[in-house]
């Protein structure tokens, strides 16, 4: 059984994601699960990646930035940027089930 250590939900346009950081007896995981509408998506990343999945994700951004890719014109604030990253590959939640 997983025992959740944090959450925290933030909705984008249509999309809900939510992060659960939880631990099992594999270890300390972090799950993000995107809901349109109903259909729910899930990733499962380790705890022992998550610094590498942060720092893709803010490669991604600094590119963004970088070629203007941003539909707003705020200033992107590193508070607000994405806290995951994996050294492990994302399974999938059907992975995490086998």
């Amino acid at each position: 059984m997983d025992d959740t250590i944090f959450s925290e939900k933030i909705q984008i346009e249509r999309k809900v994601f939510f992060f659960d950081m939880k631990e099992n007896d594999r270890g300390v995981l972090v799950r993000i699960t995107e809901d349109v509408r109903g259909r729910r998506d899930t990733i499962i990343v380790p705890a022992s990646g998550l610094r590498e999945f942060r720092e893709s994700i803010d490669n991604m951004i600094e590119v963004m930035e970088d070629e203007g890719l941003f539909d707003d014109e705020e200033e992107f604030d590193e508070s607000e940027e994405a806290a995951a990253d994996p050294e492990e590959a994302v399974e999938s939640e059907d992975d995490e089930n086998s």
